[in-house]
């Protein structure tokens, strides 16, 4: 059956999925920051066992991890396998069943579950390849667009009678998709930046070891120059699109919170408590994540001709 309850059931599905996204993604970085990456050397089996408990693991003289540790990494596995996925397949089973009347959220649903599978596929990748700084950008690179996708897919169904194709062509939706782009390129810079322990390589804030542009000749020193560089090009782009559409005040408050997060990760990290270090940090990529949900919606948003300043002839 499609039609009304079909919808409504797609938009429900699909606002879950997009919550417990973003939740995996935090507990993704929450398993960065606290280096548990490795707390089960093994997948889809955490040192052979489906459910790892303290006394199983007493057992086992290669636990080189706090029991903490190995129950973050589980965790995350278990988040991805019994909420993430059956809320992407139900958000797929739905839109399918309304590709008559939206072909083009049925193509989003096919492609969420294409992206689903390549992101349990990442996880794996991650494991074997030891958790290597681009594994890791790569399974928060398909998080990210898994995300988008199921955003898309319940914007789309909140809003009836429209063109996406020529919304799609439309240069405003154009511009927020490139600064969608460069808050995924910031944030897969900074995961790459926290993996390699480049956090600190940049001493103070605004300026990198007392310079404007530091000697980069220290790999580490670059990669955290390079997440700086990209974080003040989505500002500035933000800000600026913000200004000159009269609107997305709030995204434009929202991304300036992020940087002053962001340098209070450069300045806490040095000297302060690691717990203190976690919290900072998960915010740092919570704040992150909602730039680019926001951008993401915004992207399907219709807007009067008038609103866009910008709009092909």
């Amino acid at each position: 059956m499609t039609g009304r309850g079909s919808f409504n059931a797609l938009r429900l599905s699909s606002g879950l999925a997009s919550i417990a996204i973003i939740f995996q993604i935090l507990l993704g970085a929450l398993v960065r920051l606290t280096g548990s990456g490795l707390a089960c050397p093994d997948w889809p089996l955490c040192y052979g066992l489906w459910f790892p408990t303290e006394t199983a693991l007493a057992g086992i003289p290669a636990v080189d991890y706090s029991f903490g540790q190995v129950m973050l990494e589980w965790g995350h596995r278990l988040n991805a396998a019994v909420v993430v996925s059956p809320l992407i397949v139900a958000v797929f089973l739905f839109a399918w069943r309304e590709r008559d009347v939206s072909p083009m959220t049925g193509k989003l649903g096919i492609a969420a579950l294409v992206i689903l599978a390549l992101q349990g596929a990442a996880g794996g990748l991650t494991v074997f390849d030891r958790n290597s700084p681009w594994s890791v950008a790569i399974h928060l690179g398909l998080a990210l667009a898994l995300l988008s996708l199921i955003i898309s897919i319940a914007r789309m169904n909140a809003v009836s009678n429209f063109n996406w194709e020529t919304h799609s062509r439309r240069n405003r939706c154009r511009v927020i998709s490139m600064l969608a782009g460069l808050v995924v390129a910031t944030m897969l810079s900074g995961a790459i930046v926290a993996k390699v322990g480049a956090t600190t390589s940049c001493a103070g804030w605004p300026l990198c070891n007392g310079q404007l542009v530091p000697n980069l000749s220290d790999s580490r020193v670059l990669l955290h120059f390079m997440h700086r560089v990209l974080a003040l090009t989505t500002l500035i782009g933000i800000v600026s699109y913000a200004c000159w559409m009269q609107s997305l005040r709030h995204l434009a408050a929202l991304v300036i919170l992020q940087v002053v997060v962001g340098a209070g990760v450069t300045t806490i990290y040095a000297g302060n408590s690691f717990t203190l270090q976690i919290v900072i940090g998960v915010f740092h990529q919570f704040f992150a994540v909602i730039v680019f949900a926001t951008l993401v919606w915004l992207i399907w948003t219709p807007a009067p001709a008038s609103a866009d300043r910008c709009s092909p002839k």
